[in-house]
């Protein structure tokens, strides 16, 4: 038997024992892609909030526009989150004039990733950000 004869097939086998390993090396790139882009997202939507948060009058409008903002910036950029859930803390909206302060939104998304169907893959993963926004000082109060 000849060293050609005894390699036949090999190419096969390798391919067999490869293609699992590849098709699942691609589906962990598609899922760090997707935490990549929904926590770009998640991190637009929470600077948006944090800034419409800033600008407005009263703690009850802060909210409002807040929740607001957010739910349309993550529309917008395509994010779909499971579950959402935003804490504003109006605290410097409340300063006397002259003086600075600072709003905060913290928002935390969870994203699924079931679809991807890789052992061991988490279905969902919590995606988490958080941005504050300087009030003026010198604006108007209500």
């Amino acid at each position: 038997m000849t060293r050609g004869e005894a390699d036949e097939g090999s190419a096969s086998v390798e391919l067999a024992v490869l293609t699992p390993v590849v098709l699942a090396v691609l589906a962990l790139m598609v899922a760090a892609g997707r935490i990549v882009t929904a926590h770009a997202a998640l991190d637009t939507a929470t600077a948006a909030a944090a800034r419409v948060t800033s600008l407005a009058r009263t703690a009850p409008a802060a909210h409002t526009t807040a929740s607001t903002v957010t739910t349309q910036t993550l529309h917008d950029q395509g994010l779909h989150c499971q579950h959402t859930q935003l804490a504003v803390d109006t605290g410097g909206l409340t300063t006397p004039v002259g003086q600075a302060g600072t709003v905060s939104v913290d928002l935390t998304c969870t994203v699924a990733l079931a679809d991807l169907a890789l052992p061991g893959m988490p279905g969902t993963v919590d995606l988490h950000s958080a941005f504050a926004s300087p009030v003026d000082p010198y604006r108007g109060r209500s």
